[in-house]
């Protein structure tokens, strides 16, 4: 058996071990390639890098849970810049969220679109008027970061100017 087969053999039975959805193992069987290839590194290091051991060698998390953090972390590790991307709009969207029980920003997908999805759940028009006043008040600079992304992240970076 050569290097390959190896690889393949060894990425066959690491995706086979773990509940993964077949979305998944399609996926996994995709991406583990790509990132060895993108790391100069064999798809062995990669699975048996330290993110995903600790992920398959936590006893507090069940398999279920495991499957979907190895499967959030080589994703990561594939589409590292829209990783940040999403990373620093999820934190842009909480910091400009004047009411995380009751306001939900939903983000084009893959931010492709110059657009967002805003959900209010509301008890009374009081309730609506004060969660309308507080997004109002969102700098525009930080709705246009959340209507469209770019790599640079608006959080905890000055205003223009200043």
């Amino acid at each position: 058996m050569n290097n390959v087969e190896r690889e393949v053999d060894i990425v066959a039975d690491f995706i086979n071990a773990h509940r993964f959805t077949h979305q998944t193992q399609r996926e996994l069987a995709e991406w583990l390639p790509e990132i060895a290839y993108r790391e100069g590194v064999s798809a062995t290091d990669v699975i048996n890098g330290s993110t995903i051991r600790s992920i398959i060698n936590n006893e507090k998390l069940n398999a279920p849970q495991k499957s979907k953090k190895i499967r959030d972390e080589l994703y990561r590790m594939r589409f590292p810049e829209f990783s940040k991307l999403r990373d620093n709009w999820k934190k842009l969207a909480a910091a400009a969220n004047p009411a995380p029980s009751k306001v939900q920003f939903t983000p084009s997908p893959g931010f492709e679109k110059k657009r967002l999805e805003i959900k209010l759940t509301i008890e009374s028009a009081g309730e609506a008027r004060e969660i309308l006043t507080a997004l109002s008040q969102t700098e525009p600079r930080v709705w246009d970061e959340l209507l469209l992304p770019q790599s640079s992240p608006v959080i905890n970076s000055p205003a223009p100017g200043n």
